[in-house]
């Protein structure tokens, strides 16, 4: 990223963090995750829409393609359903942990 994040957002991402973690991954409650994942989005694009430039955009878009992608699989056993569940949740935590620390942002 060629900006840094922004005080009040680094707090945002730190929140979404816990909520998340207090969520948990339970198939029922995914949908409050996903709610956080988009607003997490929506943080990272007010930095820039060009993944070239916003490092927590392409990670989360990379996410999106990947780990995301496989919730929407329709398993036979809520238990593999919820598995991939929390593969999702720890790849999403991780990425928020590094963007409020600022870990994406490479000065120009």
């Amino acid at each position: 990223m060629t900006k840094q994040l922004t005080g009040e957002h680094q707090l945002q991402l730190e929140k979404i963090k816990k909520m998340t973690a207090s969520i948990g991954a339970k198939e029922s409650s995914f949908l409050k995750v996903e709610l956080l994942f988009y607003e997490a989005m929506d943080i990272a694009r007010l930095y820039g829409n060009d993944v070239e430039e916003n490092k927590l955009l392409a990670a989360l878009k990379r996410l999106q393609a990947n780990a995301y992608s496989d919730t929407k699989v329709l398993l036979k056993k809520s238990s593999q359903q919820e598995q991939v569940i929390r593969r999702f949740i720890s790849q999403f935590k991780a990425i928020l942990s590094s963007g409020s620390k600022n870990l994406f942002y490479t000065p120009a």
